[in-house]
């Protein structure tokens, strides 16, 4: 009686690393110390190198600075007024009206060819 084996079979202790492997790059991925130490020493457990800065320390909190309000721009000034924009969407109008007439009067000048009847052919025997 033969017995099948399964995914685990021949290969099964290979492919265990394999996979154990992949997992702990995977998961390592997940905590802040990739962005410190880089992937390999967040996997073997290096830090950042001691003269080189990391961004994630910059984003910690350390740079409590508040913003200025003096620091904010005035309103426009050069907004239209609603008469402006009134005008300005009846002229659009106008000119998407014009498009469709021309492209109405486009397809009514070229019209397609019609799609050509589908051969009676027979395989083995030549065209009548």
């Amino acid at each position: 009686m033969t017995v099948a084996k399964g995914w685990i079979g021949r290969g099964g202790a290979a492919l265990s690393v394999v996979a154990a492997t992949l997992l702990a790059l995977t998961l390592t991925g997940c905590g802040d110390r990739v962005l410190d130490a880089g992937l390999v020493g967040s996997v073997f457990g290096g830090g950042p190198p001691p003269d080189a800065p990391t961004p994630v320390r910059g984003m910690s909190g350390e740079n409590r600075t508040f913003p200025n309000l003096a620091t904010v721009p005035g309103r426009p000034t050069d907004v239209p007024t609603v008469a402006q924009r009134q005008q300005d969407i009846a002229t659009l109008e106008q000119d998407r009206a014009q498009a469709r007439a021309a492209g109405q009067a486009l397809d009514d000048l070229v019209k397609p060819l019609p799609i050509p009847a589908k051969p009676d052919l027979t395989p083995g025997k030549p065209s009548q």
